[in-house]
């Protein structure tokens, strides 16, 4: 996590750099253009130093240091892409000269495009896509349906989320959105895995989002289960608030879960977050299970996955990885995490990663989407 940290604000201040280099070049014979375009680059790679100094000192809550914090957010991508896509057309003029002469004509391409981009990935985050699958466990199959279709009978309907950031780019009128989206599925119960607070809970307590969090409609409950971003907030504080929110949280825990008639259906097995090194091997959360109830683990990060499996688990349920938010990050995440995105198998266990309701900050989405899944359990 901390080579993340490390990494991610070198990566960026250097792109910056580069692009302030690509605009004086490109207004190299205008003068005035190009001054503006400096002092542009420069005073944008200023913000984002200022942006994550604050974050550094925990001091990005307002201030000169909020409006650099809300900059990044907003000015990042479109700084990452005009980089990269200056970057491409240098070295397309270095191989074939004779582009240069369309450079302006590329340019402005280019800023259309991003901007295109940054337009239809905030459109993606504000818009959730419903994705619903039939998980039939005695079968071991889990097949994808048309979002709204009906529950078949006798069916428990699961609506599974995770990574709803609370607090960072999701305030009241977001949450709101969020629960009426989870109630239009009819859910019988509802899991949340992890990081439903970003890990600051004053904005999350201010706004009294625990109020609009016991709007969810699900008979049998709400669950949920630590992520590594409350990990980085108050945790007592935090599970205070998932308390008053009415939701169960699931820590090296389980839940039983009954259908109308009172019959045992699922077993529901939440882990502690793998920031928690010393958390309870899942094995001994599936030793004594009750028999024939299928387990349906709920952990953050996928990294667990493999251990769940072996340890006999039917389903796993994960999110943390956003599916890498953003392109290239859509490339790199598969490097840290065993599944990145959607359903899959290990030997008898099946599983799907989400990439999760809410977002950490940047309120872009390319090449990912955000989602909430509804699984009929037959």
């Amino acid at each position: 996590m901390w080579i993340f940290f490390i990494a991610l604000p070198g990566a960026i201040l250097g792109l910056n750099l580069f692009l302030a280099y690509a605009a004086r070049r490109l207004f190299a014979a205008h003068a005035k253009l190009r001054a503006a375009a400096t002092a542009l680059t420069l005073g944008a790679l200023f913000l984002f130093a200022l942006a994550f100094v604050g974050f550094l000192m925990r001091a990005h809550g307002g201030g000169v240091f909020g409006f650099a914090w809300e900059f990044l957010a907003f000015a990042v991508v479109p700084v990452i892409y005009l980089a990269l896509w200056a970057a491409a057309g240098m070295l397309a003029a270095k191989i074939f000269p004779r582009l240069a002469r369309f450079r302006w004509a590329f340019a402005g391409t280019g800023v259309a495009l991003v901007a295109a981009v940054c337009v239809l990935g905030f459109r993606k985050f504000e818009r959730p896509r419903v994705r619903s699958f039939a998980w039939n466990p005695q079968e071991k199959t889990f097949v994808e349906q048309a979002a709204g279709t009906p529950k078949a009978p006798g069916a428990l309907r699961v609506v599974a989320t995770a990574d709803w950031h609370l607090g960072s780019r999701v305030g009241r009128e977001r949450t709101e959105r969020f629960v009426a989206l989870v109630n239009a599925q009819k859910p019988d119960a509802v899991v949340v895995a992890g990081d439903l607070i970003d890990g600051d809970v004053a904005p999350v307590e201010a706004a009294r989002l625990d109020e609009a969090l016991r709007g969810i409609d699900a008979p049998l409950g709400v669950f949920a289960t630590l992520g590594n971003h409350e990990y980085f907030g108050d945790l007592p504080r935090e599970r205070a608030f998932i308390r008053r929110a009415e939701i169960r949280l699931l820590r090296d825990s389980r839940a039983l879960v009954a259908d109308e008639t009172g019959a045992p259906r699922l077993l529901f097995v939440g882990r502690d977050d793998a920031t928690n090194r010393s958390r309870a091997p899942v094995a001994s959360l599936l030793a004594a299970r009750p028999e024939g109830v299928p387990a349906f683990v709920i952990d953050h990060q996928p990294k667990g996955a493999p251990e769940a499996a072996a340890a006999g688990a039917d389903f796993v349920f994960c999110g943390h990885t956003h599916a890498g938010q953003l392109w290239p990050a859509t490339w790199l995440v598969g490097f840290f995490n065993p599944h990145v995105s959607g359903a899959w198998r290990e030997a008898g266990t099946l599983g799907y990663v989400t990439s999760g309701l809410g977002l950490w900050h940047i309120p872009y989405r390319v090449g990912s989407d955000s989602e909430l899944v509804v699984i009929d359990v037959l």
